[in-house]
């Protein structure tokens, strides 16, 4: 269960609102704020990440799946594209190997 360098490297952050965070991985881990939520973009890989922050508002936390599937629509990514939903502290090995300083 890795994300090879290939796979890695297409990736890009985006906050919630999907304004662009950072354009390809390795991400800084200080990228990720409490306050808010984020994409992780692996799409062009087959996956979305939802990254939800401990202090986002309800509002945002809630809307979470609706955003990634307006993405995916939005990139124009397979109808089958996955969407993994992470709160904040329960991130996956996978997801964490998008960043370079995750300890």
């Amino acid at each position: 269960l890795t994300a090879d360098k290939a796979n890695a490297q297409a990736a890009a952050l985006y906050k919630m609102n999907l304004t662009k965070v950072a354009d390809s991985s390795p991400f800084a881990l200080e990228l990720l704020i409490s306050d808010d939520c984020f994409v992780l973009d692996n799409g062009l890989c087959g996956k979305i990440y939802i990254w939800k922050g401990r202090k986002a508002n309800e509002k945002e936390r809630q809307a979470a799946l609706q955003v990634a599937e307006g993405f995916i629509s939005r990139m124009q990514y397979a109808p089958n594209t996955q969407v993994e939903i992470l709160p904040q502290g329960h991130e996956s090995p996978i997801f964490k190997q998008f960043f370079k300083d995750w300890k």
